[in-house]
C-alpha cells in the first residue's frame, strides 16, 4: 500500500469519526484552528498535509491518539487492519 493510499484509508476514518460525532467540516475547522479545504484535504487523503494540519483535525474532532506495539514486525501490515486493531485496542476496552 503506498502513502496516498494509507491517507484514503485514514481520511476515510476520521471522516467516519467525524459524522459519527455529527460535526461539521466548519465545526472541526473552527475547534481546530484550521481552514476548510484543509479538513476537506485530510479526509479525502488526496494531498500531502501537514503534521499541524492533522494534529488540528483531531483536536478540532476531540478526538485523541494513543500508540500501541504492533504485534506482527515481519509482515507488511495492512493499514485498515491497524485502525481496525487500534480501535479493539483501546486503553478503556482494555479494562472490560
Amino acid at each position: 500500500m503506498d502513502k496516498q493510499s494509507y491517507r484514503e484509508v485514514l481520511g476515510q476514518r476520521l471522516k467516519e469519526f467525524r459524522e459519527d460525532r455529527n460535526l461539521s467540516m466548519y465545526a472541526v475547522a473552527q475547534r481546530g484552528g484550521i481552514r476548510i479545504d484543509q479538513v476537506k484535504a485530510v479526509e479525502e487523503g488526496v494531498t500531502n498535509y501537514t503534521i499541524d494540519v492533522f494534529l488540528g483535525y483531531i483536536s478540532g474532532s476531540e478526538l485523541y491518539m494513543y500508540f500501541s506495539i504492533k504485534e506482527n514486525t515481519e509482515a507488511m501490515p495492512d493499514f485498515k487492519e491497524l485502525i481496525d486493531a487500534g480501535s479493539k485496542s483501546h486503553p478503556d476496552k482494555a479494562a472490560e
